[in-house]
């Protein structure tokens, strides 16, 4: 399936703006064609997971720094001192992301007890005074 840029805002629920945003940024690289952009299913998966992350509280640099490392490592290189640095640099970034991810997962559990006992509480009082 291939989609022009138009429709990939639609399905994407993002605007033409965002999408080119992103190409600008190195995130999306779509075919192009007779000067139109051309999307398929893994643009739309990379948008969702884009979108996944920033939800999550990266920023679109730290999701740039994430795919380029991802696409572009391969764990048999050998690695000059100063890509040992960066490479550590990734880590700690990414450990202090999965930490704080940790903490709203939290934050979030606390919260639906709160709301699962509210809802409990207005269920008895409903059932009281249904009789």
């Amino acid at each position: 399936m291939v989609i022009k840029i138009g429709e990939f805002a639609t399905c994407t629920d993002l605007s033409k703006d965002t999408i080119r945003y992103y190409e600008k940024m190195g995130l999306l690289h779509p075919e192009i064609k007779n000067k139109h952009r051309e999307y398929n299913e893994d643009h739309i998966e990379i948008i969702s997971t884009i979108l996944k992350l920033k939800q999550c509280g990266f920023s679109l640099q730290e999701i740039k720094m994430l795919f380029e490392w991802s696409q572009n490592t391969d764990e048999n290189d050998e690695l000059t001192e100063a890509e040992i640095q960066n490479v550590q640099q990734l880590k700690i970034l990414f450990q202090n992301k999965y930490k704080q991810m940790i903490q709203r997962e939290n934050e979030i559990k606390q919260i639906k007890q709160v709301l699962l006992r509210a809802d409990h509480k207005m269920e008895q009082l409903l059932e009281k005074n249904r009789g």
